[in-house]
């Protein structure tokens, strides 16, 4: 699953796409930047593919007053987690001799940008300062181009500072949330490297992700979700953790991410996971540095790790409500300390409890809430023919879901309390499709199939009573599928489903009345 991130830069050239890498073991090897005194020249890109080396070039212009250097990635271990750049809106050039440039521009009183601090610099695309190319498109020698480029990943490593700056040069950052996979790039280029964006790799929303505990300095990183894991490696220096390695599953295929201090001398915690071993848990503790200071992982059959480093400062746990099977971490590292460590967490469906197929439509964003005791509220938003969102607190913990759906202060708000350790839901009815008020003319109903359809009722069954949101009216015509949630004898103990604009599908959980 990847998100693709805006490009910064100049509008001239044509536009180039070089897709997603999101297998395995594919990704960024190897980039190739040419330079000069004017900035980014071109950019060449060693991509990997089902083990192929794919090679990507974005700029034409050769010469001999280009310099070009290398950065290659220690992959599938280490991958690109961001970029930094600028791009300069007072470069001369040549767009019509293949690269010839114009003199050195004045860079007096330039001042270099804090790169440490890129991450509170609030950019905007370059298409938006419209002035000042308006009044410069005339010119048959103006162009905008990417003027510098520096690449950083996820062991720390940042690449040299490529390219030069001008006296009005923007910056601007390219990055995955919470440090994920560059996964390509796209933009625009012609003789030179128009504008640059990416492609980064992102956790789905169905998993749980629980925020890293520690430091807040370091490098983000997030190695992403996969089936489990196999193997846990932890390096210990002094009364500190200095870097983990983590043997991730994924179907046939082993990948592994390492981060923090560079070690060959780490203690192991082989899992069976071919008999289905997964881990659980981690408890561990942060000293009054924002260090880790150690770390204890948990399984699914009640086996421990050892305890890795020295137990000093203060305590935490990542344990997800509902979630049962961490399948990837993230965390903040330094060249030879772990600053903070979170995890992404899968639901495990276990018998007696079963995962009913979901209702609705294909489109939108994946959600689950995961396994519960029970459920103790239902709150739903929803407008005169739509339900918007959908909201749900369980028991256990208690637990309160996020908001599914969009919400606007416009909208209608039901909330159903259910009576505590006496009430549970046995059914969700719904009907997903689209309403159209009296003598709707035909070609409007025609018009309408252009559009998304929505959820148009919704009713949740108790062993109570009944609570209905939107309920069909005889006076509507109603077009889509109707459809019933429910198994014998049992009851919902969590909700999944995807969302839009508005609530798009949902799914149930559902667990033997007798084993509640």
């Amino acid at each position: 699953m990847s998100e693709k991130m805006i490009a910064y830069g100049g509008s001239n050239g044509q536009n180039f796409d070089d897709g997603v890498y999101e297998g395995t073991y594919d990704g960024v090897r190897k980039l190739i930047v040419g330079e000069d005194s004017h900035g980014i020249i071109y950019l060449k890109i060693q991509y990997v593919k089902n083990g192929d080396v794919v090679l990507k070039e974005h700029g034409r212009a050769r010469g001999t007053h280009i310099t070009e250097t290398e950065f290659e990635v220690k992959c599938p271990d280490e991958y690109i987690t961001s970029i930094w750049g600028t791009y300069r809106n007072d470069d001369h050039r040549y767009k019509s001799t293949g690269g010839s440039t114009s003199g050195q521009p004045d860079h007096v009183g330039y001042k270099p940008l804090d790169r440490l601090c890129h991450k509170e610099t609030q950019l905007t695309p370059a298409e938006k300062y419209g002035l000042y190319l308006a009044a410069n498109m005339g010119s048959p020698m103006y162009t905008i181009t990417v003027s510098e480029l520096q690449f950083k990943t996820s062991h720390g490593r940042t690449s040299a500072e490529f390219g030069m700056p001008g006296p009005r040069s923007r910056d601007f950052v390219l990055e995955g949330e919470n440090g994920t996979k560059l996964l390509g790039l796209h933009g625009r280029s012609g003789d030179f490297l128009d504008a640059i964006g990416a492609y980064f790799y992102v956790v789905s929303s169905a998993f749980k992700q629980l925020e890293p505990q520690g430091g807040s300095n370091g490098v983000s990183w997030d190695d992403g979700a996969y089936d489990g894991l196999s193997k846990l490696c932890v390096g210990e220096d002094g009364h500190c953790v200095s870097s983990v390695e983590f043997h991730y599953v994924k179907g046939n295929d082993r990948i592994t991410h390492c981060h923090g201090k560079d070690s060959k001398e780490r203690k192991e915690f082989v899992l069976k996971d071919q008999d289905g071993e997964y881990v659980k848990s981690v408890e561990g503790t942060i000293d009054t540095d924002g260090f880790i200071s150690s770390l204890t992982f948990k399984t699914s059959m009640n086996r421990s790790s050892e305890k890795f480093g020295t137990p000093v400062g203060t305590k935490f746990e990542l344990e997800a409500k509902g979630f049962d099977k961490i399948v990837g971490f993230r965390g903040r590292s330094s060249v030879n300390r772990i600053n903070a460590l979170g995890a992404n967490f899968a639901v495990v469906v276990v018998p007696p409890v079963k995962k009913l197929n979901a209702k609705g439509g294909v489109l939108g964003k994946e959600w689950d809430d995961g396994i519960h005791d029970d459920v103790r509220m239902i709150t739903v938003r929803y407008d005169e023919k739509s339900v918007k969102s959908v909201k749900f607190e369980y028991i256990n913990g208690p637990v309160i879901g996020d908001a599914h759906g969009d919400i606007h202060e416009d909208d209608k708000k039901l909330e159903f309390n259910l009576y505590f350790n006496n009430e549970y839901i046995t059914s969700v009815e719904g009907h997903y499709g689209k309403r159209f008020a009296p003598n709707t003319s035909a070609s409007a109903i025609a018009i309408s199939s252009l559009f998304p359809a929505y959820m148009t009722m919704l009713k949740f069954s108790t062993n109570r009573t009944t609570y209905k949101v939107l309920s069909h009216s005889p006076e509507y015509t109603y077009e889509g599928t109707s459809f019933k949630l429910e198994e014998k004898d049992h009851k919902i103990v969590g909700f999944y489903g995807k969302t839009e604009v508005s609530l798009n599908q949902i799914g149930v959980y559902v667990k033997p009345i007798a084993n509640a």
